[in-house]
């Protein structure tokens, strides 16, 4: 991919995670507002298990904003672990678009989209479909 269209995933990957961020930062502090949109829609308060589990993912969508800008400044992978986390990262993104493809709140299958966005920012920032040498 050319210089502008990396720049311009890589925008789309950024307000694809501050969507996320919002939505897991709104489910750890139990935001009425934005409970149709995650775990299902099916909770009129977050359990606090979840909420726990919410609050590890916020700390992760920061570290995947990093990981992936690094991507960006660096062209693709530069280690066999850079390429690995970019596959386990590209992973979870793919997986996490077919959970809210599919959930039964009508509210959260639009997260999906944030997800696919991600997911492709991970394969092609990420270079994925070429392996490093070192």
């Amino acid at each position: 991919m050319g210089k502008v269209k990396n720049r311009l995933l890589l925008g789309g990957v950024l307000l694809s995670f501050l969507w996320n961020f919002y939505l897991v930062v709104g489910a750890t502090l139990n935001d009425k507002s934005i409970l149709t949109r995650v775990a299902g829609g099916g909770f009129e308060s977050m359990p606090t298990g979840l909420r726990i589990a919410y609050g590890v993912q916020s700390a992760l969508i920061i570290y995947q904003i990093y990981f992936i800008t690094k991507l960006y400044n660096r062209n693709g992978t530069w280690s066999k672990n850079s390429y690995l986390l970019a596959r386990i990262f590209m992973a979870l993104s793919g997986v996490s678009t077919l959970v809210n493809a599919v959930s039964r709140s009508s509210a959260e299958r639009w997260n999906a989209i944030a997800a696919l966005i991600i997911t492709l920012g991970f394969y092609f920032l990420g270079n994925i479909h070429l392996r490093p040498t070192k």
